[in-house]
């Protein structure tokens, strides 16, 4: 993934009247797609048992009704994709015109500002995917005050953190550069990165989900080609790395803060009326879900950052390339995953149907994705350099742990569509855990990267394999994954306790 901002805890918003519960009168079953809004919104929290439900048509803006297409999941996972594909060619590009050791401290800084903005989002990316199809004219309230949150939080939690390891910002500020200079780039990656990925799931919410694969798309060809211009050309090495993302971070937020404010009022004018969740709801809902974000960041980030300080530079940068391939694969499931909040905050009554259409997709996408891993991580770890390569057997037993991974990514996204916030904080922060404690435990051991890495490789299979079996056999496999239904708001209460 904590409170919300107070311009998001406001209660009901327009005349403060909610439309009638056609249900509750005995009419027939509402044909539009429908969300529920109560005092304890079903979708977000389970506290408060038999709190009354109404059930509403969404209708955006433009009169359409609301569809659960795979659309808005294909969108963030492409846009995702192409992020994870940047990142290859521009670490691809990093290695071949820099020593593996300044590789390694290169990739701690990325890692350490991602780890930042990922942990200060306070799963508020989720939350407005939630909350934005039915907030109408408060549209705006709610965008601006959860990115006024979002940007000085990560800038300050930045801070703080390159005081701490200061070589971060050494790096950042490049030999005989200045301390402060380091600090400051630093922050401003924390702060930009913290709402860059917001701006995607706005897009989404708003119904421009194609707009972040483009986005995304032209900030990775301008973010790669100043990597060769600064690393290559100007020889700037682990400090060019650094430029090459801060440079465009901080113009994308500036330019994309501006799309955002144009779409989301357009958004907001075509619509009429709207509900933003109560201070209450928000809480419950951001609290056990923003922590389990942090644990997400850890497992992206923190991971290779221990691997590094443990191991060593040269080990540290082999395994951090492995790495960026489950960092793909897991960002973008987590991504199509992600779509299904969308999907049933429109849909309500089709979250049954929805959760198992995902998994079906799910699979079928990434499965063939994780074994053509496998069979070319040998040759595509060569293009890095032969240290590099010596990691192949780790990047294939990394793909192997994966594939169970995919289960726990399927159970993670029903969770949070659904909003049981503390099953969801729960799965992934053990999940994270524990491969967090194989990193740590396992004994440093000399040699080749294949060799001093297997056992947090295989550590890494084997919390894969048990947080995937706990998930399929758990008593409440069952529960977590059926639909509310809106005529039994005591029995959500209870599903998500």
């Amino acid at each position: 993934m904590t409170a919300r901002p107070p311009a998001v805890g406001t209660g009901p918003v327009g005349s403060g009247r909610r439309p009638p519960n056609p249900r509750a009168s005995g009419e027939p079953a509402l044909d539009p797609p429908t969300v529920r809004l109560s005092r304890v919104d079903p979708a977000t929290s389970a506290s408060a048992p038999d709190a009354p439900t109404e059930v509403i048509p969404v209708v955006d803006p433009a009169g359409r009704p609301a569809n659960g297409g795979l659309g808005d999941g294909l969108a963030l996972s492409l846009s995702s994709a192409v992020g994870s594909l940047a990142g290859f060619l521009s670490w691809l590009i990093a290695a071949r015109i820099m020593p593996q050791s300044e590789f390694g401290q290169a990739s701690a800084v990325v890692s350490a500002f991602i780890l930042i903005a990922g942990a200060a989002q306070l799963n508020l990316g989720i939350g407005l995917l939630r909350w934005l199809p039915a907030s109408g004219r408060r549209a705006g309230r709610l965008v601006w005050s959860s990115l006024l949150l979002i940007m000085p939080l990560s800038g300050l939690v930045g801070l703080i953190y390159v005081l701490f390891v200061p070589e971060l910002a050494e790096t950042a500020a490049g030999p005989g550069g200045s301390f402060g200079v380091g600090v400051l780039l630093f922050v401003l990656a924390a702060a930009g990165w913290g709402v860059f990925v917001v701006h995607d799931f706005i897009l989404v919410a708003i119904g421009k989900p194609w707009w972040t694969v483009w986005r995304n798309g032209l900030f990775a060809v301008v973010r790669i080609g100043l990597l060769v211009a600064l690393g290559y050309y100007a020889g700037l090495g682990a400090q060019g790395v650094v430029l090459s993302w801060v440079g465009p971070i901080v113009v994308w937020i500036l330019v994309g803060s501006l799309v955002v404010a144009v779409y989301v009022r357009r958004f907001s004018r075509r619509a009429t009326g709207g509900t933003l969740p109560e201070r209450g709801e928000a809480v419950r809902f951001l609290g056990p879900t923003a922590v389990a974000q942090v644990g997400t960041a850890l497992l992206y980030n923190q991971v290779t950052l221990l691997v590094t300080l443990r191991f060593g530079p040269e080990t540290g940068a082999a395994f951090f390339v492995a790495w960026q391939a489950v960092t793909v694969v897991d960002i973008a499931a987590m991504f199509f995953m992600n779509s299904l909040a969308v999907h049933v905050a429109r849909e309500p009554h089709r979250a049954g149907e929805l959760a198992a259409a995902a998994r079906t997709r799910l699979l079928k996408l990434f499965l063939p994705v994780l074994a053509l891993g496998a069979l070319l991580a040998r040759p595509v770890l060569s293009i890095f350099g032969s240290g590099y390569a010596e990691a192949s057997v780790i990047l294939q037993l990394l793909m192997l742990g994966l594939a169970f991974r995919l289960v726990v990514a399927h159970a993670l996204g029903v969770r949070q569509a659904a909003g049981k916030a503390m099953q969801f904080a729960r799965l992934q922060l053990i999940s994270t855990l524990l491969v967090l404690l194989v990193v740590v435990v396992i004994p440093v051991r000399p040699g080749a990267p294949d060799e001093a890495l297997l056992p947090v490789a295989i550590g890494y299979v084997v919390v894969q394999v048990v947080c995937a079996l706990t998930v399929l056999f758990s008593p409440a496999r069952r529960r977590a994954e059926s639909p509310v239904s809106p005529a039994t708001p005591a029995n959500a209460s209870k599903e998500g306790s």
